[in-house]
């Protein structure tokens, strides 16, 4: 596949310019890691681009020699989306042809490539443009997470309650997901607990009146999850859409659950 170039001049948009025998510039790659770390750094998991909310990379570049020279270039997020094994065996298709030099290289992640001027600056770093050579930049992203805020009531309707908070779908979302299809999807996090104690990981708990109103969980990654309600051996599910960046806010009456339970 060829690569995709642009050159970096007064005008971002300079159209698409393939490289020369001798090329230099920035190669760009990035890969999506979670960010809640709350069952230990190896639960973080890879995502992928659908999985972290971004549709587009944008990479803000100026000249750090001469400021005035500066551009923004759009990637789709798959452009330059490598997994730690794309990245050991591939390049990417994601460059910027850049003269050799000092430049200030920002990162930003878009959901909506329709709603560009809303995106999330990543990272921001200084970049040595090397001569005779592509310049290579690794990029691990771990997005801004988001609150949650759930509201329970009815809860004077059962005895036992167990919720359980799981992605909705790890086939599309999780990078190096391999389970099969059969299986239930896995539990987002076991230590996860609400402000006021409230866990995710289905630890069955009294239906104790105390627990009702608003429970608040900080630090969830943005995406889709299904919260699994277990009450009384009557099990139901509710889909939570966390991938808004401003988080989600959700009401569960047990009295009336969507499954009839």
């Amino acid at each position: 596949m060829a690569r995709r170039s642009w050159a970096l001049g007064l005008l971002a948009a300079s159209g698409c310019i393939y490289p020369s025998s001798d090329p230099t510039g920035v190669e760009l790659s990035w890969r999506f890691v979670e960010h809640n770390e709350v069952d230990g750094e190896e639960a973080a998991l890879p995502r992928t681009c659908q999985g972290a909310a971004t549709e587009q990379i944008a990479a803000d570049i100026t000249d750090l020699d001469d400021p005035l020279r500066a551009g923004t270039f759009r990637f789709d997020c798959g452009t330059g989306y490598q997994s730690a094994l794309d990245l050991q065996i591939q390049a990417s298709d994601a460059f910027v042809r850049l003269d050799p030099g000092p430049y200030q290289l920002d990162l930003r992640a878009v959901d909506d490539a329709n709603d560009a001027p809303v995106n999330e600056l990543v990272e921001e770093r200084e970049v040595e443009v090397e001569s005779r050579r592509i310049t290579t930049q690794t990029w691990i992203i771990r997005r801004a997470p988001v609150t949650w805020s759930l509201e329970l009531l009815g809860l004077e309707r059962c005895d036992a309650l167990a919720t359980t908070l799981r992605y909705a779908s790890p086939e599309t979302d999780l990078a190096d997901y391999s389970g099969l299809a059969d299986d239930p999807p896995p539990v987002y996090r076991q230590a996860l607990r609400s402000d006021r104690g409230l866990g995710l990981a289905g630890e069955a708990i009294t239906c104790d009146p105390e627990l009702a109103g608003t429970h608040r969980f900080e630090g969830i990654d943005r995406g889709e999850y299904v919260l699994e309600l277990d009450m009384d051996g009557v099990v139901c599910t509710v889909l939570v859409d966390l991938r808004p960046r401003e988080g989600t806010s959700s009401v569960i009456d047990l009295a009336n659950l969507p499954c009839g339970g």
